[in-house]
């Protein structure tokens, strides 16, 4: 009876197995850091348009001309700031910006795990490519 080695046909699948499903969580988490990102930039557009409009940009210029004042009334300086700001824009951009640190931290370890599985993963078809092109030069 003719006994075949099934072990390296599975290890074949299990590896590529393990390369599609780091390369989708790595995919994945990209494309949420790009939306993301995307979306600060868009509120961080929005809120510069806004302030352009308001010319709230002419005050920050009056204000920075004027240091003193500001040193001497810095509270109700920083309270007229707060109020010229389009709040519910800098409010979206604080919550989106909170959303990128989060799930910068929470995927920490995964991001980790999976370096380290796709390095193993590449060390192991290099190791296999020059195993096959020794072993073709030989025969």
């Amino acid at each position: 009876m003719k006994q075949t080695d099934v072990t390296q046909s599975v290890m074949e699948k299990v590896a590529e197995y393990e390369e599609r499903r780091s390369k989708g969580w790595l995919a994945a988490f990209f494309v949420t850091l790009i939306i993301i990102g995307i979306s600060i930039t868009v509120l961080l557009y929005r809120a510069y348009g806004i302030m352009a409009e308001r010319h709230t940009l002419d005050l920050f210029e009056i204000l920075y001309q004027d240091k003193e004042i500001i040193e001497e009334f810095w509270a109700d300086t920083f309270l007229v700031i707060l109020a010229e700001l389009p709040q519910r824009t800098v409010l979206l951009g604080g919550i989106f910006s909170t959303l990128l640190i989060c799930v910068w931290i929470i995927t920490r370890h995964r991001r980790r795990i999976v370096k380290r599985r796709l390095a193993e993963l590449a060390k192991r078809k290099k190791s296999r490519n020059n195993t096959n092109a020794s072993t073709k030069g030989v025969l």
